[in-house]
């Protein structure tokens, strides 16, 4: 690759002239390697499969050329004259600005619940790649299918993973890797809910919580932070934890229990990747109940009774206890997720912040 880029620029100065354009990325955009296959690289992943089918095509045409003959390419100075024809150049320069995350791989686990669907949204809006991950396959599909026709099939991916299953984390993470060529971004979001008085609370129950808001964290960051090292870039993981992470609520203590499990595993996490340029920061939201798929099961009903009231004026509930009085949707937590993982945020780690429309109880100081 060094190689590539010395020999890039000296045919760059043996072809320039005095009106070129100035040279451009003297990265190779095509990678043969002998025995595994072709790899295209570029700014996003649209730019990198065309590239692709072109050298293909590319391909085809040598080996057309070969029954016939012998292949020759254009002579080096008529090839750097089409490379820097200064229309084309023209061209380039009216290109729109790469977007915040152009480039930027991100995984979001429970991707096809309200919070996880919201959250791939705000990212791809911004040009970032995104890989959706759920246990809910129906779900999945039809989230992966809305955020594909929005954004182009290039740009996001299904992946059906169980958070709480070792195996399935790790070949998620390498499915990823393959996709899209490593990551940039864990969104950890995958999640339940699950409300009993204390007497009432199994032990299933409350391993249930255990595995999946705490076993499930540690296990996608423990495989994040791998890749993050191996790539020696940085990253960028943010938890999508709970107001009850902080503040403790009735009925509810295996859930507020494993999501104070969660805020603490970030802090620990946040700790150990700043050497590395590891960035861990998390969002803590409350009462999101529009768009959610947690507030359409049992725990609805279960936090209804908590406070003994109507399922549904627990909305209303919830707006009118918030210090500012307003409702809290999945597109609030989305925008938080979006500040932790973009440049707005590049110096802050260990953080958290809380999207419940103010709650005293969970001020972090």
């Amino acid at each position: 690759v060094a190689e590539y880029r010395v020999g890039y620029q000296a045919y760059y100065d043996r072809c320039k002239h005095v009106d070129s354009p100035p040279v451009r990325d003297p990265n190779a955009v095509v990678y043969l390697m002998p025995g595994v296959g072709m790899f295209t690289f570029a700014g996003d992943k649209a730019t990198a499969r065309i590239s692709g089918e072109f050298y293909v095509n590319a391909i085809n045409v040598m080996r057309g050329a070969s029954t016939v003959s012998t292949y020759v390419g254009l002579p080096e100075q008529e090839a750097f004259d089409i490379e820097y024809w200064l229309l084309e150049e023209a061209k380039l320069q009216r290109l729109p600005k790469p977007k915040a995350l152009a480039g930027q791989i991100a995984l979001v686990t429970g991707g096809a619940g309200g919070i996880g669907r919201a959250t791939a949204n705000r990212l791809l809006r911004e040009g970032a790649c995104v890989v959706l991950a759920d246990i809910d396959e129906t779900a999945l599909a039809s989230a992966n299918d809305e955020l594909a026709k929005a954004y182009g099939k290039d740009f996001v991916r299904p992946l059906v993973i169980n958070v709480t299953s070792e195996d399935q984390v790790i070949s998620g993470f390498a499915e990823t890797a393959v996709e899209f060529g490593g990551i940039d971004i864990l969104v950890s979001n995958a999640g339940l809910a699950t409300s009993a008085p204390i007497e009432e609370t199994t032990l299933a129950l409350w391993n249930k919580n255990m595995d999946i808001l705490s076993t499930g964290y540690f296990l996608v960051s423990r495989e994040a932070f791998r890749l993050f090292r191996a790539q020696k870039i940085g990253g960028n993981v943010v938890f999508v934890a709970s107001k009850n992470g902080l503040a403790a609520s009735p009925y509810a203590a295996a859930y507020c229990t494993a999501k104070a499990a969660e805020i603490h595993l970030a802090r620990c996490l946040a700790l150990e990747g700043a050497e590395a340029q590891i960035r861990v920061n998390v969002v803590n939201p409350d009462a999101v109940l529009r768009g959610s798929k947690i507030w359409t099961g049992e725990w609805k009903e279960q936090r209804a009774a908590a406070y003994k009231m109507s399922a549904d004026d627990l909305e209303e509930h919830y707006r009118s206890r918030s210090m500012l009085k307003r409702s809290v949707f999945p597109e609030d937590i989305a925008e938080a997720i979006y500040f932790f993982a973009s440049d707005m945020s590049a110096k802050s780690t260990g953080n958290i912040v809380n999207v419940d429309a103010g709650n005293a109880q969970s001020f972090t100081r």
